[in-house]
């Protein structure tokens, strides 16, 4: 299946959705991860937690609604892709460069802050 066919099963039949709703950009970016050989990959569903839709005051398991799907992102290290549905807020990745590798440690083992 291709990873927006894959997208929709997984609304469709676990969250008893009619379809998934996506703007031409998301569109775009489910075919350039095919295109550059990550459509093997699986597809994880960042929704919010109160509900089988996107809705968090449509409580339990609605049927007949729509996912919108606000992103697609990439991750090639996990080998998996997110789909970001409806308004859900992510947990963001760890900076390039973290804090943690300019602390120091002096020969009597004392934490040495950046400076």
């Amino acid at each position: 299946m291709s990873l927006w066919d894959k997208t929709r099963h997984i609304a469709r039949t676990i969250y008893g959705a009619e379809d998934i709703l996506a703007d031409k950009r998301v569109r775009d970016k489910f075919a350039q991860f095919e295109k550059e050989g990550f459509g093997n990959y699986p597809i994880c569903m960042a929704k919010t937690q109160y509900s089988f839709s996107t809705d968090p005051l449509l409580m339990g398991a609605p049927t007949g609604h729509d996912v919108p799907i606000r992103d697609v992102r990439l991750c090639s290290g996990a080998e998996f892709i997110v789909v970001v549905c409806g308004a859900i807020m992510t947990m963001p990745g760890s900076p390039r460069n973290p804090a943690s590798q300019a602390i120091g440690v002096d020969k009597d083992k004392n934490m040495q802050a950046p400076s």
